[in-house]
């Protein structure tokens, strides 16, 4: 890792540059990343899906520097090397991803290197917005922020060739939505925006692009995408990927045709010579471009001289609106998965508690999967396993891999937060279990806290229009009351066999929850070298019916996860009554819903955890339902 480092050091002062920047993310932006795009885990040795180094050349006399979100501060202290390397902490009081990160190196660079210091950057693997934003704020001290066309990281190691796995069609039974009706949706939205019929659209986003045109790909360990951009004009669309991808699917080749979907060659150089001539086509200088946010400075250069306005994504806004099939799909999925779910979860506690064997993080992990594939339409994992006890549960990310894990402690709260791709719906769900016998005062206390708020905001009723970042304080209320906090969001999005984090949706300043929107609730705390916690579920936004109506309509969630909350560690002292009746709720939905599907032979054991997991909290005095 050293001699990777110095090499890397030796070749940006080769190329005249004082810092090189090493981002997470390909040159689509994404947030899960090929082998091939690994860059910045090659030269660091952490892992984590965000995190940028700032790598200085040899001429300066300083470490390298990795700037992670606080999902990593532990795992990035023990992955990187103490040599040459120094972590830099940045995300606290609910900031995590990859706008944490952004404002961390951003930020060091405008504020802490010389004035007049060259940074070097590959174009492609920075958006086109940011790339603005930095040259903006470098200006007054003459900093540089400099596109360099050759990856300096490619340049000192071979970078892994991408795959070239096929895709394959998303029936319409699945997307309840095809092709040619969601061009037509798309188009008439853009229509409206630019008021004119003279416009392109570029969608370099993996992620969205096979919502949009009803695919799926393998490129990526954990998301089902393919390497690929699309372009949109009034009467064109345009898939730019690897023609070796798509000459076997004949539904899916079927199906282009009937949206006429054409394909040309992957890459920004194709994208660019396509735009070309379009505008030549429309009549030159009136033809507008707009562009996602995603899009990278490289594909915008690759644009001029005209100029790319990049706008919020109209296919985002409309992919995270779940329609009734897909909204059905989450359901579907979430009851499959439940149920190998408590089947692993009784079996976890026969193993650990009545027959007193030992069993490590990873190994636990593997059998969930064992269970999981077992349930129909199964097709993987979503992200790697964060099944973590003890120290381990106190990172938010902490990832155990085979013969790297610690041995589960039933004294200490173990944290399983563990989702499958099937084919009709992304899962992604967190529990905390507790299957000692003597927690202490502060533990039980510290996880009804974190209880209280996942239920507040689940139980929340607020308007349309309203911004959902004001609800992550609902969530904060109850530990901040205790002067405890945790420094990841509340929540984000979820695709349809897709993305596990699927933007725009958050509890973020600017995003206004609508119904058909899908979010994960998940509040959590850690205590650094002690513990973790966090309880997660996924969520439905739903109308709800209110005493008086004000003018608006009125927005609640409904709860699609079936997996029971443990009640081992609350502190029922401090719980409502009303809290104690919506934990009773939820555990009566998930008995309900489940035991009718454990009727196997081998089920017996499965049954009877979750009754047991189920059973009710008795309320007195109160008259209303347990």
């Amino acid at each position: 890792m050293q001699d990777r480092l110095k090499e890397l050091r030796k070749t940006i002062a080769d190329a005249k540059l004082d810092w090189y920047v090493v981002p997470s993310q390909d040159e689509h932006m994404s947030e899960y990343t090929a082998d091939s795009d690994k860059r910045r885990d090659w030269i660091s040795g952490f892992d984590g899906s965000a995190g940028t180094a700032l790598v200085p050349s040899t001429d300066i006399k300083e470490d390298a520097l990795l700037f992670v979100d606080s999902r990593y501060w532990i795992l990035a202290e023990k992955m990187v090397p103490k040599k040459g390397w120094k972590v830099v902490r940045v995300g606290a009081s609910g900031g995590s991803g990859d706008a944490a990160v952004t404002g961390g190196w951003t930020e060091y660079v405008a504020n802490t290197l010389p004035d007049g210091s060259k940074v070097g950057i590959d174009p492609k693997l920075i958006s086109a917005d940011l790339a603005r934003t930095v040259e903006s704020r470098l200006a007054p001290g003459g900093t540089r922020l400099m596109p360099h066309k050759e990856n300096l990281v490619d340049a000192v190691h071979t970078p892994t060739p991408r795959p070239l796995d096929p895709l394959s069609h998303y029936p319409f039974s699945l997307s309840g939505e095809k092709t040619d009706a969601k061009l037509k949706r798309i188009r008439s939205q853009l229509d409206n925006y630019v008021h004119s019929e003279k416009w392109i659209y570029l969608l370099p986003t993996i992620t969205t692009i096979p919502w949009l045109l009803n695919y799926r790909g393998s490129d990526v360990e954990y998301t089902p995408v393919a390497f690929a951009y699309c372009v949109l004009t009034p009467s064109e669309c345009v898939l730019f990927v690897d023609k070796r991808k798509v000459q076997d699917d004949e539904e899916l080749l079927e199906d282009f045709k009937n949206a006429g979907v054409t394909l040309k060659g992957y890459g920004i150089d194709e994208v660019q010579k396509f735009v070309e001539g379009s505008v030549k086509a429309m009549g030159g200088k009136k033809v507008q471009i707009f562009a996602s946010r995603n899009t990278s400075w490289a594909l915008a250069k690759a644009c001029e001289p005209a100029l790319v306005n990049t706008i919020a994504c109209p296919v985002d806004e409309a992919k995270v609106l779940k329609n009734p099939v897909e909204l059905q799909n989450f359901r579907n999925a979430y009851l499959r998965d439940g149920r190998a779910m408590v089947r692993w979860m009784a079996w976890m506690e026969n193993r650990l508690v009545k027959e007193g064997k030992d069993i490590g993080e990873w190994a636990a992990a593997m059998v969930l999967a064992r269970y999981r594939r077992q349930e129909d339409m199964y097709a993987g994992l979503a992200y790697a396993d964060i099944s973590a006890t003890g120290p381990n549960a106190a990172s938010g990310h902490y990832a155990p891999t085979r013969g790297n894990e610690a041995q589960i402690d039933i004294n200490t709260p173990y944290v399983i937060d563990s989702g499958p791709q099937y084919l009709d719906a992304t899962i992604d769900t967190t529990r905390t279990f507790f299957m000692g016998k003597d927690a202490s005062d502060d533990l039980k206390r510290q996880y009804t806290r974190v209880l209280q708020g996942h239920f507040a905001v689940s139980n929340a009723t607020f308007p349309l229009g309203a911004d959902a970042a004001g609800l992550s304080a609902f969530s904060r209320k109850f530990l901040w009351e205790d002067g405890l906090d945790y420094g990841h969001g509340l929540g984000h999005g979820v695709a349809n066999y897709g993305t596990v984090h699927e933007g725009p949706t958050g509890f973020v300043h600017g995003f206004s929850f609508k119904p058909g929107h899908v979010t994960t609730i998940e509040p959590g705390f850690y205590l650094e070298g002690q513990y973790g916690m966090r309880i997660e579920s996924t969520y439905i936004c739903r109308e709800v019916e209110t005493k008086y109506e004000f003018g608006t309509k009125w927005l609640g969630f409904e709860c699609v996860t079936r997996v029971p909350i443990d009640n081992r560690l609350i502190d029922w002292s401090i719980l409502t009554k009303e809290e104690i009746k919506t934990l009773n709720e939820h555990n009566k939905m998930v008995e309900e819903a489940l035991v009718p599907l454990l009727d196997d032979d081998l089920d017996k054991d499965a049954r009877e955890w979750v009754k047991k997991m189920c059973k009710p909290h008795f309320i007195w005095p109160w008259t209303g339902k347990q």
